[in-house]
């Protein structure tokens, strides 16, 4: 007698769903399945003839396979499959960061300290005495690599340096930013000057787009590229917004851009689904202490329905895609195959 795998078994869970580009070795893993089904659907016509109330035939007019993944955590990779853009990898809209470092200047010669981290050509660097809201002494200060030389004056003195650091593996892209939404401060009062400083102030984007409103009033408040502001104006000097003093200790709300390491994924008008080859795996145990499993293969589909995002106050999103099998025109005219299969016990937790 042959061997057989074809033994009934016991689904207890969604599986795995990996998605294949052809001819490519880009894979798209739905790791995370909460649901999977799997949809054939016949369109059969009857074949009357006759006087009688039976059909003779049936003629099969058109196949259907459907295979819908949802998925509970959320994956570009997902959207990636729905839309068909390419997907950008870090990129940024600055190829470093700024680091803010406090160091004590030597008394004696040689006037230099070794910094944490070797610093970039540019932008240049600043410095400041004892605080960063203090004296600028940036010409009093060099740096190369990670060592920071300085003049005789500042002797002994505490130092603040803000230097940029080059981010390694990162591509700079205009697309490298994102919006901080909602960032509340009250104004205050330092040094003389009405302020708020941003959270993210040291990584404003080129063009930051800031937008300032009142949190009592709403009322908006538009930038001075220069001068004094008024009572509905402010200043951007470097990561701080400078206020009218009449507006000391008003609370406010700002939205602005910032340079972030992102993944970018386009929306495009031109863009068509990927036509993916698809896999889902699901091996269980069963009552005998056996790890039985199914292999669902789908030699070329494309994405059928809509894919979207439900996002919901105190609840947890997921997100589902449903794909439908076109015929990839193999000479043995295979759509697919499903397989039965048993585990051995050492890998069946793999």
């Amino acid at each position: 007698m042959g061997i057989t795998k074809n033994k009934k078994m016991l689904i207890k869970g969604a599986g795995k769903f990996m998605a294949k580009i052809p001819n490519r070795d880009e894979l798209i893993t739905i790791g995370t399945l909460n649901n999977m089904l799997l949809d054939i659907q016949l369109d059969m016509q009857d074949i009357e003839g006759g006087d009688s109330s039976v059909p003779l035939d049936a003629l099969l007019r058109k196949k259907t396979i459907d295979i819908t993944a949802q998925d509970a955590k959320f994956d570009l990779n997902l959207v990636r499959l729905v839309l068909g853009s390419k997907l950008r990898e870090g990129v940024s809209g600055a190829s470093y960061r700024l680091v803010t470092e406090t160091v004590t200047v030597p008394g004696e010669s040689p006037y230099q300290v070794l910094l944490t981290e070797a610093a970039a050509t540019s932008p240049a660097i600043k410095a400041y005495e004892d605080v960063i809201t203090g004296t600028d002494v940036t010409t009093g200060v060099t740096v190369t690599g990670n060592k920071a030389v300085f003049e005789t004056a500042l002797a002994g003195k505490k130092v603040v340096i803000v230097y940029p650091v080059a981010l390694s593996g990162v591509q700079q892209d205009d697309d490298g930013f994102v919006w901080e939404l909602e960032e509340k401060h009250v104004i205050q009062e330092v040094n003389g000057k009405c302020e708020a400083e941003l959270v993210f102030g040291t990584s404003l984007y080129t063009t930051p787009e800031i937008s300032v409103r009142t949190l009592t009033g709403n009322k908006l408040l538009k930038q001075l590229s220069n001068g004094t502001p008024t009572e509905e104006q402010y200043l951007v000097e470097g990561g701080k917004l400078i206020f009218n003093a009449a507006l000391k200790d008003v609370a406010i709300y700002v939205n602005y851009k910032r340079n972030e390491v992102v993944d970018v994924l386009d929306i495009s008008s031109r863009d068509l689904p990927l036509t993916v080859h698809l896999v889902h795996d699901g091996r269980f145990e069963q009552k005998d202490g056996s790890v039985q499993g199914y292999q669902t293969e789908l030699y070329q589909c494309r994405v059928k329905s809509n894919f979207t995002i439900d996002a919901q106050r105190q609840q947890a999103s997921t997100h589902s895609v449903t794909l439908t099998v076109i015929d990839p025109e193999r000479f043995d005219n295979k759509l697919g195959t499903i397989k039965r299969y048993e585990v051995a016990t050492a890998s069946a937790n793999n």
